[in-house]
């Protein structure tokens, strides 16, 4: 930074420069920070800035050339270039006071109208302009408008800041190539001014950098490269069609003196509900939320296909062949399964087991049960009092192997139940289901031949029913008795 040097004023101006020094024909950044330092409050009117424009050393902007200035605080000042080279500071009010030290003043104008106290000084910042591309130090005249007698009396004083410009420095530094950053683009493909960190899935956005216009740049994200680019110093990247969180990289070559220079520039965005066509990974560990037990739960929204067998040790979804060794838990404490299930050894429920489809129950005659959809291959028994205590009182129905159609009243259990009276009884009853129309397919049937053995209840057939749900019972065979009762046990 430079303090004040050549002329007298009442304030104190001090310089910077990006990069520093300035380079010739590369893009510049000047900030003037004007303060008081001395020991008299400082009102001021106006601060006029004087930047020699054109092509010779002496000179600080090409030509034609033109500056963005920007005054800080924004409440308090105002900044235009009101002709080529030619800067105007002004205060929002009509006067700004300039304390010394931090001793706070109370200033009012001539009109009697109070005015806001300028406490931290005024940042005057040069943006957007190119340094020419001679070699040389140009001079920045400054002429500020002040009073030290609360206004009675006017002053205009100059002082002069030089600043010098170097040929570019043999090197890609972050003063000659710019940050890489991703801006959101509107309707028109102009790039905002904020950078954008998360792009919905499909958003449109640009990539921005600069770099110098003889430089040569490569730029790769998600498996893409675009260029090599060069003739520019200021860069836009459209990009598109973004589905997952993407890497930005991009890298600015240049030759000087016989030598390749090498600049790496990255960045990074996220994308919100990434999608990711394909994945390999060799263990995912579920997080957030957690199960009955407290353990975690891996969420899957949506269908998941296996196409080869798929051992899991906790519980997940699928549409494949899936070895559990863990507990497997429906949504709401119920297991609904929509095609066959093969028990091989036991199967236990001691809550609801909902069938969405059909299910067959065999008796001690398991030919014809190939087709069936929930096979029991062990030992199936249970004393109807049992059932009694388990599932409530059942509904015993009247006359119900004659073959008649009936009509579920509610979501439950038909149980169909054979008695052996003397010798060589045999009985076999059937139920059939209502499957659209007329038709009716046979789903359980159940039979009984004892030979000698004495009075007793024998094998048994179990219906799954859904409300509504149109079936039949009938039976063949002598000897022995049936009965058929109904458990309202399903919700619904």
């Amino acid at each position: 930074m430079s303090a004040n040097t050549g002329g007298t004023s009442r304030l104190t101006y001090g310089l910077a420069t990006g990069p520093a020094p300035l380079a010739t024909g590369r893009p510049a950044h000047i900030d003037i920070v004007v303060s008081n330092s001395g020991t008299e409050a400082v009102l001021c009117k106006q601060i006029l800035v004087e930047i020699p424009t054109g092509d010779l050393a002496q000179d600080l902007v090409p030509a034609g050339g033109h500056v963005r200035p920007n005054a800080e605080p924004k409440e308090q000042w105002t900044a235009d270039e009101i002709e080529s080279g030619v800067l105007l500071a002004l205060p929002q009010d009509e006067l700004a006071a300039f304390t010394p030290g931090n001793t706070p003043v109370v200033v009012r104008p001539v009109t009697g109208e109070s005015v806001s106290l300028t406490t931290h000084g005024l940042l005057l910042s040069l943006k957007d302009f190119k340094a020419n591309g001679l070699a040389g130090t140009a001079l920045l005249r400054i002429r500020e408008t002040v009073s030290v007698d609360n206004g009675q009396t006017w002053e205009t004083n100059q002082v002069v800041l030089p600043l010098a410009k170097y040929p570019m420095a043999e090197a890609l530094t972050p003063d000659v190539v710019g940050d890489l950053v991703l801006r959101e683009i509107d309707t028109n493909g102009n790039p905002g001014s904020t950078p954008v960190t998360l792009l919905k899935a499909g958003q449109k956005a640009a990539l921005t950098w600069t770099a110098p216009s003889d430089a040569v740049c490569d730029v790769y994200y998600d498996g893409r490269h675009d260029g090599p680019l060069s003739g520019r110093d200021k860069w836009q990247c459209d990009v598109t069609g973004l589905t997952r969180d993407t890497q930005f990289h991009v890298r600015v070559t240049l030759e000087r003196s016989g030598e390749t220079i090498t600049h790496h520039l990255s960045t990074a965005v996220a994308v919100a509900a990434p999608v990711f066509p394909q994945l390999t990974v060799t263990k995912i560990s579920a997080g957030g939320q957690r199960g009955k037990y407290d353990h975690p739960l891996l969420t899957i929204d949506g269908a998941v296909q296996v196409e080869k067998d798929s051992h899991f040790s906790g519980s997940v979804g699928v549409a494949g062949e899936s070895h559990f060794y863990g507990t497997v838990y429906g949504g709401d404490g119920t297991l609904a399964v929509g095609d066959a299930v093969v028990a091989k050894k036991d199967l236990t429920v001691t809550g609801k087991l909902a069938v969405t489809e059909k299910a067959l129950v065999g008796s001690t005659d398991f030919s014809g049960m190939g087709n069936g959809d929930l096979w029991i291959s062990g030992k199936f028994s249970a004393d109807r009092a049992d059932l009694n205590t388990l599932l409530g009182t059942p509904d015993k129905l009247t006359g119900a192997f004659q073959g008649a159609e009936r009509t579920a009243q509610s979501h439950g259990l038909l149980l169909l139940w054979i008695k052996t009276v003397g010798r060589h009884a045999t009985r076999t009853v059937y139920v059939d289901i209502n499957t659209g129309g007329d038709n009716f397919e046979t789903v359980a049937a159940a039979s009984i031949d004892y030979g000698n053995a004495p009075d007793v209840w024998g094998a048994s057939a179990t219906v799954p029913l859904r409300k509504g749900q149109r079936y039949k019972i009938w039976q063949e065979g002598e000897g022995g008795t049936t009965d058929a009762y109904f458990f309202p046990v399903l919700s619904g």
